[in-house]
């Protein structure tokens, strides 16, 4: 697992890188860039679920956490928080089935519903200073009494890239007297934070 780096949060990993090289190619007929990709495993899975919403690659996702024992012990919280799409387009939403089934496999409560979050434009391209204004702008936290303010915490995002999402959802919850929090992702976008 590779380790996700933050003041906002104890301990977070990613499973895996998403890339391992991805060489450019040359331009298609239509002159888009074109890139021979090796993703890891986890990648792979990812890439078919997200990208092209390939649901059937579901239980190799799962199948891939169960036999890892560092995730198995690092799941041993009290919920699951899945960090709440702001793409709303898609047929289904990536991390919300991905953390169901963290769900129902690690006997683990999922938290839906107390991070918000509204429709933006795509922002992966965006600088880090605007692209945490928007996320700012973008989320809202709704109070849960049912859930204890020391509970221990997995933030949950299928793709870790720069860490703005997760950071901001950590700050929401930080500043609503939530201190336990962790950090989980499928895979990360770069191999150095």
């Amino acid at each position: 697992m590779v380790q996700l780096h933050s003041d906002k949060w104890i301990e977070g990993y990613a499973f895996s890188v998403h890339t391992i090289y991805s060489i450019y190619t040359g331009e298609n007929e239509f002159g888009h860039p074109q890139f021979d990709t090796k993703r890891s495993a986890m990648g792979e899975l990812v890439y078919q679920l997200k990208y092209k919403q390939n649901i059937s690659v579901l239980p190799e996702i799962i199948y891939l956490l169960k036999t890892d024992v560092k995730f198995l012990e690092f799941i041993n919280k009290d919920f699951v928080l899945m960090v709440p799409a702001t793409n709303k387009n898609r047929k289904f939403q990536p991390v919300e089935v991905i953390a169901d089934a963290i769900g129902r496999e690690f006997n683990i409560k999922i938290i839906k519903d107390m991070i918000e979050a509204e429709n933006h434009t795509e922002i992966k391209q965006v600088e880090k200073a605007k692209k945490i204004d928007i996320l700012k702008s973008s989320y809202s936290y709704s109070e849960r009494p049912d859930i204890a303010k020391d509970s221990k915490i997995i933030i949950f995002d299928d793709v870790y890239d720069s860490g703005s999402t997760m950071n901001v959802v950590a700050d929401l919850l930080q500043q609503n007297g939530y201190k336990n929090l962790y950090a989980f992702a499928l895979t990360h976008t770069r191999i150095n934070d």
